[in-house]
């Protein structure tokens, strides 16, 4: 396993730019709502360095965003249901983004999702549920590709169909969009 310290720097950064691009949707926000959105923000950018620098999201980072989750359904309602119906789309949606990974691993020789993209779905499922999740995947999925192409124009090399992208660099921030900008989407 690769050790790596991620640069308080570059964290912050990131931070910054991803509460920058969330702050207008926090307008009128509960004291809640802002600390919740601040510590996400924190997460982003703690999940977004790290797995640029080593292609790994530690599962501390991965509860964190979980702990947010269960933190906003105590918040909202404490109702038992509203948390056996955030736990069941968590379930159900990293259940299906792992046996996708299994069989596209048997199909191709390789993997298409990592565990920790599968667990960091998952928790977002469980925080702005299977529709959120799905505006996330797309945002991230944008993003990727614009830095692919940036990548591959700054070294100059043609595109290759293999390349291996650091998705949690984009689903995490994508998450915050999402939690901050479309709360009707969960």
């Amino acid at each position: 396993m690769k050790t790596f310290t991620a640069r308080p720097r570059a964290i912050a950064v990131v931070a910054f730019v991803t509460a920058a691009v969330t702050a207008p949707a926090t307008g009128g926000a509960t004291t809640y709502t802002l600390v919740a959105w601040g510590v996400l923000c924190l997460l982003a950018a703690a999940i977004a360095v790290h797995d640029l620098a080593t292609m790994l999201i530690p599962d501390r980072y991965t509860l964190g965003i979980l702990f947010v989750g269960f933190a906003e359904w105590l918040y909202a309602s404490g109702e038992p249901e509203g948390l056996v119906i955030h736990a069941c789309g968590a379930l159900l949606l990293g259940g299906a983004l792992w046996l996708f990974d299994l069989f596209y691993e048997r199909l191709r020789g390789q993997t298409g999702l990592g565990m920790g993209d599968i667990k960091l779905l998952g928790a977002s499922a469980f925080l702005v549920g299977i529709p959120g999740t799905g505006v996330q995947i797309m945002l991230a999925a944008a993003s990727a590709l614009i830095f692919i192409a940036l990548r591959a124009i700054r070294r100059r090399r043609p595109l290759r169909a293999v390349a291996k992208v650091p998705f949690g660099t984009f689903l995490a921030p994508a998450l915050v969009i999402v939690w901050a900008w479309l709360p009707s989407a969960w």
